[in-house]
């Protein structure tokens, strides 16, 4: 099911950082754009969690790497969308943030025991090759 799941995520991800070029060629900040975007989202997810009820964590350590979580991704956002904006292709921008998963394949097959092959590896350079080719 996972797949099916990335794909969508893929889609509507897709479909956002077209929306935010034409947002900054708009002459929105991407500040401004942001704000907007994740107030309304905050906005759904408690709804989502008025809902559907999931546990909310009360430890502080937890709550603490949530808040790390957050500031991540307020800065990786903003610099996400200034990038997206000031590229002559939207696709250049979000193919370079996109090595993400290089970042996250390594610290997840050393930190949290995810699985990996020498095929997996290919995939994954293969991936930077193509980030490579786009940049030059």
């Amino acid at each position: 099911m996972w797949p099916l799941f990335a794909l969508l995520a893929m889609c509507c991800f897709s479909a956002m950082q077209l929306l935010f070029k034409y947002f900054t060629r708009a002459g929105l900040a991407p500040a401004g754009i942001l704000v907007f975007v994740f107030g309304f989202a905050w906005i759904l997810y408690v709804a989502h969690i008025a809902a559907a009820g999931p546990a909310l964590t009360r430890r502080p350590s937890m709550i603490a790497l949530l808040f790390v979580a957050g500031l991540l991704g307020y800065v990786g956002n903003l610099f996400a969308v200034r990038a997206v904006g000031l590229a002559p292709n939207a696709g250049y921008a979000v193919a370079i943030f996109g090595l993400q998963a290089l970042v996250v394949t390594g610290v997840s097959v050393i930190l949290l025991g995810g699985a990996f092959s020498a095929v997996k590896l290919v995939g994954v350079l293969l991936c930077c090759a193509g980030v490579a080719l786009l940049v030059l």
